[in-house]
Formats: structure tokens, C-alpha cells, sequence
């Protein structure tokens, strides 16, 4: 059977690793966490509590006791692929082939991620809404969105999330990247503005009425995922074979100081 000399280990770790170059809003989220990220299972972060600072007069001082703070994000989303091949060996043998097959599957799979973490940076609290999509428009925003973020003491690396029409109207103001990074273009970056990344996606939210770009550090959102199957097998109806791939993760908004949402009016049809 040509499905025996199917390597799903070597499958499985491409699709993963490809998968990690392929999504960008993932890319920017923290990946930190403990478990497995098995369909259902959750997925515990740890965190600690702001000790309270007090004045000190030379009298006893008061000890607190300092509470963990965790966080249970569950492994809630699984999708899957599933495709005809003709002939596995034969395909295997067929230098590229595979690959190809490999890059269709990986394209559905990040944006699914990426389309899920858009739809939660939608959800967050902090709002800069900005009323039309015109140059000067997105750049006061995005300035009103920095400075909301920065006075809830946001003090690191940070990244600004838009489409690729609202970087159209923005792109002036930034601070142009080497274009001959391929890593930049992959990943979706396409400059520099006000010591914050800008990248470029199709994925971000938009709802009819607003398009709902952000701004956030990569501790915002938690993300765990991880291609849980990926297996080959001979259909019992027709002279051909199948690959098949079940992905599973969840994400979860874990702090809602370190993200500002931009909404942004869509025009008038």
C-alpha cells in the first residue's frame, strides 16, 4: 500500500514550522504557556499579582501576600484538511510536489489562525475610534492610540496591525524598511512608526460597518496551538489516496492594557 511510506512526523513538523512563517498576527502574540495543546485541554498561564507600594514612617511595615494570577486558555478551535492524491509514492518521489501540496494547506490553515486572532483584537476594550479612512484621519488615531497605550505604562515592544488600505493612506508617515528582507515581507512588515513595527494584513476585522485594526505588545494576547494529526490513507471507494491534518489551538485576550483597538469607520457605499 502506497500510503505505508507516508513520513507524517516529517509532514507534521513542516506544516508546524511552515505555519510559523506564514501567520502574522499569531507571530505577534505571547506563545508562552504550559500543556499540551490537544483539543479541549487547557492551557495554564501563570502570572503574579502588582505588590502594593506603601509609604514607610519607621513603624512596623504591613507584608502582603502576593497572588498568582493565572490564566485558563482553552485548545477551543480545530480545523482540518483533507485532499486526493493520486499516488502518495509516486507524488513523494516528484521533486517539489509535495511541497506544493504542503503550501495549499498551510495558506488555509494561517489564515483561519490569524482570522481568529483578528476577531479577538475586535473584542478588546480599549477604542480609538477614527471616523474616516483619510490620511490625516488614520495618522491622528494612530497617534491617539500611542498615547492611550503608553498612559497605561506600556513600556515594550509593540506592533501596529492595519489592512492594506488603511496602510495605504498611513504609508507616508512611516519609516521605510530594507525591501530586499524577505523575512519583513513574509512576516507582513512594511515599516517603522513611532518606535512600533507596522504590519500589513488581509485578516484584520471587519464587520460591514468598521474595520478594526490595533496596537498591542505581544503580551496582550495568548496563543497556543499546534498541528495535532497529520496522516495519509487509501480512500476504499476509489483508486486514489488522502492526506488529511487536523490543526488545533485557542487564543485569549490576557491584558487588556497592552492592546488599543483602532476602529476605523468603513466609507459609505
Amino acid at each position: 500500500m502506497a500510503v505505508t511510506n507516508f513520513i507524517r512526523e516529517v509532514w507534521s513538523k513542516h506544516i508546524q514550522d511552515d505555519l510559523e512563517k506564514k501567520t502574522k498576527l499569531v507571530d505577534n502574540c505571547n506563545r508562552e504557556y504550559e500543556g499540551e495543546c490537544n483539543y479541549a485541554r487547557t492551557v495554564r498561564i501563570l502570572g503574579v499579582g502588582e505588590p502594593t507600594i506603601n509609604k514607610y514612617t519607621g513603624a512596623d511595615i504591613e507584608i502582603q501576600e502576593m497572588d498568582d494570577k493565572k490564566v485558563l486558555l482553552t485548545i477551543d478551535q480545530a480545523n482540518y484538511f483533507a485532499f486526493y492524491v493520486d499516488d502518495v509514492d509516486k507524488a513523494q518521489s516528484m521533486p517539489g510536489l509535495m511541497e506544493k501540496y504542503r503550501e495549499k494547506a498551510v495558506h488555509g490553515l494561517a489564515v483561519a489562525r490569524d482570522s481568529y486572532v483578528a476577531d479577538l483584537i475586535s473584542q478588546a476594550t480599549n477604542v480609538t475610534e477614527i471616523a474616516e479612512i483619510t490620511e490625516d484621519a488614520i495618522i491622528n488615531g494612530v497617534d491617539d492610540g500611542i498615547v492611550e497605550l503608553r498612559q497605561r505604562d506600556f513600556d515594550e515592544e509593540g506592533v501596529i496591525e492595519i489592512t492594506p488600505k488603511i496602510y495605504n493612506k498611513f504609508k507616508k508617515a512611516l519609516i521605510t524598511l530594507s525591501t530586499d528582507n524577505p523575512n519583513y515581507i513574509k512576516k507582513g512588515k512594511v515599516g517603522v512608526y513611532d518606535d512600533f513595527d507596522v504590519i500589513m494584513s488581509n485578516n484584520m476585522k471587519n464587520d460591514g460597518s468598521y474595520t478594526y485594526c490595533d496596537i498591542r505588545g505581544k503580551k496582550a494576547i495568548a496563543f497556543a496551538g499546534q498541528i495535532n494529526e497529520v496522516e495519509a490513507l487509501r480512500d476504499p471507494k476509489k483508486f486514489k489516496d488522502i492526506i488529511r491534518g487536523l490543526d488545533t489551538f485557542g487564543a485569549k485576550i490576557v491584558d487588556e492594557k497592552r492592546i488599543q483597538v483602532l476602529k476605523v469607520t468603513n466609507p459609505t457605499p
